[in-house]
């Protein structure tokens, strides 16, 4: 216990010396004030983990973590934006939706996804990976990345509208 006190007391004294330069650290690369409050927290969480003392060496420390937990930020929203890209083309290719509408619309559906949902469908249709290899990612069994896929197309479905799908109209 009294370990666990020294080290929130430490990760306190980093957290007022430095979170302010690690949040603009982050904002100035995210732009996005949430997205770079997310990540303040997450490298001082780390540093609690990591027991990260105060000294000369902290400041650096925090802020080539926060340049990782950037960088790992940055990826997943390409990936994102790639997927409703690739999603609205299929949709649009198989003549169901208008360009705009479309992009619109899976941009809205995927938005609303659980996350795990949504990083199953980047797996399977950006990525354009098979399902041993979702398996291996997601540390789960081949059924299990069949049913976590099965499971996110039906998410998918439910929440997209009929005319993305369909090709009816609204």
């Amino acid at each position: 216990m009294v370990e666990e006190a020294r080290t929130a007391s430490a990760v306190e004294q980093l957290h007022r010396l430095h979170a302010g330069r690690v949040y603009g650290y982050a904002y100035r690369r995210v732009r996005d004030i949430e997205l770079a409050r997310q990540v303040t927290n997450d490298v001082f969480r780390i540093a609690w983990q990591r027991e990260l003392e105060p000294g000369p060496e902290a400041l650096p420390w925090l802020l080539v973590t926060a340049r990782n937990l950037v960088a790992n930020e940055v990826r997943a929203l390409g990936r994102e934006a790639k997927l409703r890209l690739k999603l609205a083309a299929e949709h649009m290719a198989a003549g169901r939706a208008s360009d705009a509408d479309a992009s619109a619309a899976v941009h809205e559906v995927l938005g609303s996804m659980r996350p795990k949902d949504r990083e199953v469908l980047m797996l399977a249709y950006w990525d354009d990976m098979d399902m041993a290899q979702m398996a291996a990612l997601l540390e789960c069994s081949v059924e299990s990345a069949k049913s976590r896929l099965f499971r996110a197309r039906k998410a998918f479905g439910r929440l997209a509208p009929t005319t993305l799908l369909k090709g009816g109209s609204k």
